[in-house]
């Protein structure tokens, strides 16, 4: 009996690779590596606060969530470059490869959302801390130059259940959890960034149920708290500003024949309460932290509390007066 053999074939890949690989090609060969940078440094500003739009594209994380039992915490690393030079990485463009590495290494703002809505009497902070150092310390090893990112925009969504935390003599307060959870979020910025570079920004949104509950009970959530302890908790960042606002609530409520403030049980869920959203690579924050302003602060300079317009009725001021008494220290 015969056997027919199959001739041995020729690997394609092995014979042409070579014919396949290109040299990284420069747009401008005349264009030293100090102005080359300069041009990634100008391509990378944002126009405008509210005009240029914070990307994802070509960024190796995505948006990450990790969920437990008090907190939703959202994560996601953007930039304002430019997506047509990222784009000729593809044609092996030098000028291309460069940006991107520039960008990781020099561009990138850390966004991240937390949501609370879970107990405030039975959450444990240093349990919440070593959890998310955990997941924090684990992409930093997959990706070092999370390390090298110098700003950071925080915000924080407050929906504690069960109100305000109750301790003896109200030694502790709920205030403080925000600010030790910036701490922890932060903990993976060089010590040399953060000095030289370091810009944080954070955002305190009462939700509306909580904040009319937090208003009618005699023990407070400890905003004046939230307050005075920043330049503590925050040290050590170039810059920082932090702001508190009331989340806002008319758009959600169901139709009701009662006052607004005695309108506290929202109609969202609270699973549906995500604060960041990418579609078509572009990041964007939710309504949840667009609610009316009652205090702010930035490093060195003391707190500026008071009213910054109105959601047009004397029901809304309810929570948004004792929120301002409180920042002031007054109850």
């Amino acid at each position: 009996m015969t056997t027919y053999r199959h001739p041995p074939q020729l690997s394609i890949r092995n014979e042409f690779h070579h014919d396949f690989e290109f040299e990284p090609r420069l747009l401008f060969p005349e264009l030293p590596p100090e102005l080359r940078n300069d041009v990634y440094a100008y391509l990378s500003i944002p126009q405008s606060e509210y005009s240029s739009k914070a990307l994802n594209t070509d960024v190796p994380i995505q948006l990450r969530t990790f969920s437990c039992k008090h907190t939703t915490v959202q994560l996601c690393p953007v930039h304002h470059g430019s997506t047509g030079l990222l784009a000729l990485r593809n044609y092996q463009i030098q000028e291309a490869l460069e940006y991107h590495s520039w960008l990781l290494n020099n561009a990138l703002e850390l966004r991240i959302g937390v949501y609370f809505k879970g107990r405030i009497n039975t959450f444990i902070q240093a349990d919440w801390d070593k959890k998310m150092k955990v997941h924090l310390r684990k992409l930093a090893k997959l990706h070092p130059w999370l390390r090298k990112v110098a700003k950071y925009d925080i915000q924080i969504l407050w929906d504690a259940t069960d109100g305000a935390l109750k301790s003896k003599n109200n030694k502790k307060t709920a205030g403080q959890v925000p600010l030790n959870m910036v701490k922890t979020l932060t903990c993976l910025v060089d010590e040399d960034v953060k000095r030289n570079k370091g810009n944080l920004q954070v955002g305190l949104h009462l939700d509306h149920r909580f904040a009319v509950e937090n208003a009618m009970s005699p023990t407070k959530f400890g905003l004046e708290k939230f307050i005075s302890d920043q330049e503590t908790m925050l040290h050590g960042f170039k810059e920082f500003a932090t702001e508190i606002r009331k989340a806002p609530y008319l758009d959600m409520l169901p139709r009701s024949p009662y006052p607004i403030l005695l309108r506290i049980v929202p109609s969202v869920s609270q699973e549906e309460k995500a604060l960041l959203v990418i579609e078509a690579g572009t990041v964007s924050w939710l309504d949840w932290i667009t609610g009316q302003l009652v205090a702010k602060k930035t490093l060195g300079t003391a707190a500026e509390v008071g009213r910054t317009g109105s959601e047009g009725s004397m029901e809304a001021d309810f929570p948004i007066d004792h929120l301002l008494a409180e920042c002031s220290g007054r109850r």
